[in-house]
């Protein structure tokens, strides 16, 4: 029950709505027939990238979940509006502009002028939702980022979101998958991977599983790769032991943040 409660404050706090393209009013009826075939085409050639991984191949089992926010259920029922929340869009805990600055300094931008390593960064973002961080990460010049989720409906929300960006056709792929079986093609593939609040999720969904999540994303990570997380829930000494010294180099202890902690690694 506690923590249930921790996690409905921070969900409280940590939830905000943002001002994204989705929500421009376009001022004539033909330009918004022309914008919304746009963006459909856009919509359905996001979700096209699919094809291969629309069956979450995981034997899913949230009989020990600590909590309803630990059920695939719950989540399914938010995306299709049957939630405590709005299914349109979410930022969990921060936004992309509390979080930047962290993740920039050691993932950089192209447009940044940073090493000739940045320009070909591929990033892994887990249980993307339906968080416009997507959408910020395009806008801040990234253009090699795959992102998942195990709730087809958030696969399907975060198309919608991403087809108010032309570039985001180009610079994202979604994956209809579970973070604790990942794609064995995939081993060793990323330079760098952001998560917010997906660790929390897969603590609440009972025992070993983000010990088991952690140890995919830690198999798809390359040597040197960056691990940035935003989480709030997994307890600090699970924490220590799934991002060992023995893996990682911890840059930055998020501990004493508040709302929730912002943590960086690099693997060993």
């Amino acid at each position: 029950v506690g923590v249930l409660l921790l996690l409905l404050g921070k969900i409280q706090i940590g939830f905000c709505w943002t001002n994204h393209p989705c929500t421009t009013t376009v001022p004539t009826k033909t330009t918004t027939i022309r914008y919304r075939r746009r963006r459909r085409r856009r919509r359905l050639c996001i979700l096209s990238s699919l094809s291969s991984d629309n069956n979450v191949g995981y034997e899913n089992d949230d009989s020990g979940a600590r909590s309803q926010f630990g059920t695939r259920e719950y989540w399914d029922d938010m995306y299709q509006g049957m939630g405590d929340f709005d299914k349109d869009e979410y930022t969990w805990y921060f936004g992309w502009s509390m979080i930047k600055s962290y993740f920039a300094e050691h993932v950089p931008p192209p447009s940044s002028g940073g090493s000739s390593n940045s320009e070909q960064c591929r990033i892994l973002i887990p249980g993307m939702g339906n968080d416009p961080l997507l959408l910020d990460m395009v806008g801040a010049g990234y253009r090699d980022i795959t992102a998942f989720d195990y709730s087809e409906g958030a696969v399907e929300r975060q198309a919608e979101l991403l087809s108010y960006d032309p570039a985001a056709q180009d610079s994202v792929q979604l994956h209809h998958l579970d973070a604790r079986a990942l794609k064995e093609e995939w081993n060793g593939m990323f330079d760098a991977i952001l998560e917010k609040g997906c660790l929390d999720a897969l603590y609440l969904c009972g025992d070993g599983n983000v010990e088991e999540a952690a140890a995919e994303l830690y198999r798809v990570l390359k040597p040197g790769a960056i691990f940035m997380s935003v989480s709030g829930v997994v307890p600090g000494d699970l924490r220590k032991e799934i991002f060992s010294v023995d893996k990682y180099e911890w840059l930055r202890d998020g501990t004493d943040d508040l709302k929730a902690g912002c943590f960086v690694w690099r693997k060993k």
